[in-house]
C-alpha cells in the first residue's frame, strides 16, 4: 500500500463519519441502549456498565462529563453520538502513527464503512468497539511480535482480558487475526506469540466460570438448545437466505470483497489463507444462524456480521493490494468507494428519523398527560420500535425541548404487571419494573405529577 496518501484518506474517512454522527445525533442517541444509558447516567451520575462490558466507559466519558457540567440534554446526546467516531479516529491514529501499521489502519476504515448501514445508527454495541480495539492490539503484536521490549508483556496481560470482556464473540476474530499473522509472518512463530492464544483461551474459561451474567448466559443457553434441537437441518435455516438477501440489497460490497480475494487466492494457488478466510467466515455465519435462525432486527444482525469484513479485508490489504501495480488507481478506487459508502450511511438516516417522528406523534396524542400507555399492536411491532427502550427514548425526545415538557410512553401487550402503580402518581414504568420518578435528574426530566393514561383507547 502507498502509505501516506492512503493514510491521509483513512483519516479523512473516519473524520467524515463524525459529520453524520453529529447531524443525526438524535437518530443515534435516542435509540435503545444509548437512550437507556443516558437517562441512567443523568440520574445516577456515574458510568453505566451493563453485563460486565467495562469498555463502554470510554464512550460514556464525554456525555457523563457534559452531565456533570450541567450542559443541555441536546449537547449530552450529541457528545454521546460523537464519542464513537472520535474513539475510532484515535484508535486509527494509534495504529498508523504509534505502531506504524497502515494495513490494520485501513482494516479499521473498512470495518466501519464496507457493510455498515443500520449499525451506524446503533453505535452502542460493544462488539463494534471491541473489534476496533482488537485491531489496535494486533497492531501492537505486529510491531513487537516477540513481545519485546518488556513493557509489551504487562500490556498484553491487560489487553487480552479487556478484549474478552468487550463482547463474548470477540474471541472468533481474535483467533482469525492470530492465525492469519502466524501463517504469513515468520516473526510470529515464537513461544510468546503462540502463548497469547493460550492466554486468551484461559481468560475465556475463567470469565465463563467466575464472571458470567444473565444476558450472555441466556444467549449461550439458546445456542446450545438450538444446536441440539435443529440438528441435522443446519443448512436449511431461514437466516441463511435472509443473509444472502441482505448482502444483495444492503451489504453488496461484502460479497464483492470476498469474491475478489477468493479469485486472487485461487489464481495464486494460496490455499492456506483461502481456507482460513472461508473456514472462519462460514463458521462464524453458522454459529450466528444456529443461535438465531431468524433475525428480527437487521441492525442487530449487521453488527454481529461485522467480523466478516475483517476475514476478507486483511487478505485484501496484505496480499491483494500489493499486487496492484498503479498506486494511484488504488487510491482513486478507495476514494470512490468511501464516497459511495459514507453517502449511503448518511442517507440511511430516514427510517431512524421517521421512527422518532412516529414516537413524537404518539406523544402528541396524549395532550395534557405526561405518562402514557399504549397497547402494542402488529402495526407497532416493526424492527425499529423496540418496546423495552421506548420509555427512555420518549423521555429524551420530549425533554430535549424543555425539562418541563418531559413525557414517557410505555408500550406493552399486557399491563397487569403494573396494575397497582398505573393509577398512582409519581411512577416511572418500564420493562425493568416500576421506579419512583425521583430517580430522574430533574435538571433534565421534570415529569409533571399525575397517573398514567392510555392513548388510542
Amino acid at each position: 500500500m502507498q502509505q501516506h496518501p492512503l493514510r491521509r484518506l483513512g483519516y479523512l474517512a473516519l473524520f467524515a463519519l463524525a459529520v453524520p454522527a453529529a447531524v443525526f445525533y438524535r437518530e443515534r442517541a435516542i435509540f435503545t441502549d444509548m437512550a437507556f444509558q443516558t437517562v441512567l447516567m443523568s440520574g445516577e451520575g456515574t458510568f453505566q456498565v451493563m453485563v460486565n462490558r467495562f469498555g463502554v466507559v470510554l464512550v460514556q466519558a464525554l456525555p457523563l462529563l457534559a452531565i456533570k457540567l450541567g450542559l443541555p440534554l441536546k449537547a449530552v446526546s450529541m457528545l454521546y453520538s460523537l464519542s464513537f467516531p472520535l474513539l475510532y479516529l484515535g484508535i486509527y491514529a494509534a495504529i498508523v502513527r504509534v505502531f506504524r501499521n497502515d494495513h490494520l489502519g485501513w482494516a479499521l476504515v473498512l470495518l466501519f464503512t464496507l457493510m455498515v448501514y443500520d449499525g451506524f445508527y446503533w453505535p452502542s454495541s460493544e462488539q463494534q468497539q471491541g473489534l476496533a480495539f482488537l485491531l489496535l492490539f494486533f497492531a501492537l503484536l505486529q510491531r513487537f511480535p516477540g513481545l519485546k521490549p518488556a513493557w509489551t508483556l504487562p500490556v498484553t496481560a491487560i489487553a487480552v482480558p479487556v478484549l474478552a470482556y468487550y463482547h463474548p464473540l470477540i474471541f472468533i476474530p481474535f483467533y482469525f487475526l492470530w492465525a492469519f499473522f502466524l501463517l504469513r509472518d515468520e516473526r510470529c512463530r515464537n513461544g510468546r506469540y503462540i502463548g497469547v492464544a493460550a492466554y486468551m483461551a484461559l481468560v475465556l474459561v475463567l470469565k465463563s466460570k467466575f464472571s458470567g451474567n444473565w444476558y450472555d448466559d441466556d444467549k449461550s443457553r439458546i445456542f446450545k438448545e438450538n444446536l441440539l434441537g435443529l440438528f441435522p437441518d443446519y443448512f436449511s435455516l431461514p437466516a441463511h437466505g435472509q443473509f444472502a438477501q441482505w448482502c444483495l440489497t444492503y451489504w453488496y460490497f461484502l460479497p464483492i470483497l470476498w469474491a475478489a480475494v477468493t479469485v486472487f487466492y485461487l489464481a495464486r494457488r494460496k490455499w492456506a489463507p483461502l481456507l482460513l478466510m472461508w473456514g472462519f467466515g462460514l463458521g462464524h455465519l453458522m454459529l450466528l444462524h444456529i443461535a438465531s435462525p431468524e433475525h428480527p432486527y437487521r441492525f442487530y444482525a449487521e453488527v454481529n456480521y461485522m467480523p466478516l469484513t475483517l476475514y476478507a479485508a486483511l487478505p485484501f490489504l496484505y496480499d491483494l493490494t500489493p499486487a496492484v501495480k498503479r498506486a494511484n488507481w488504488l487510491l482513486a478506487g478507495m476514494a470512490v468507494f468511501l464516497i459511495l459508502r459514507i453517502g449511503a450511511i448518511a442517507l440511511h438516516h430516514k427510517p431512524y428519523t421517521q421512527r422518532l417522528q412516529r414516537l413524537e406523534s404518539i406523544l402528541a396524542e396524549g395532550t395534557g398527560n405526561s405518562r402514557l400507555l399504549l397497547r402494542e399492536t402488529p402495526a407497532l411491532s416493526d424492527s425499529l420500535v423496540i418496546t423495552w427502550s421506548v420509555p427512555y427514548e420518549t423521555l429524551l425526545l420530549s425533554a430535549m425541548q424543555h425539562p418541563d415538557s418531559a413525557k414517557t410512553l410505555l408500550i406493552r401487550r399486557d399491563f397487569s404487571k403494573f396494575e397497582k402503580e398505573i393509577p398512582q402518581p409519581g411512577w416511572l414504568l418500564s420493562d425493568f419494573g416500576a421506579k419512583p420518578d425521583t430517580v430522574l435528574n430533574r435538571r433534565y426530566f421534570r415529569l409533571p405529577e399525575g397517573a398514567y393514561q392510555y392513548v388510542r383507547e
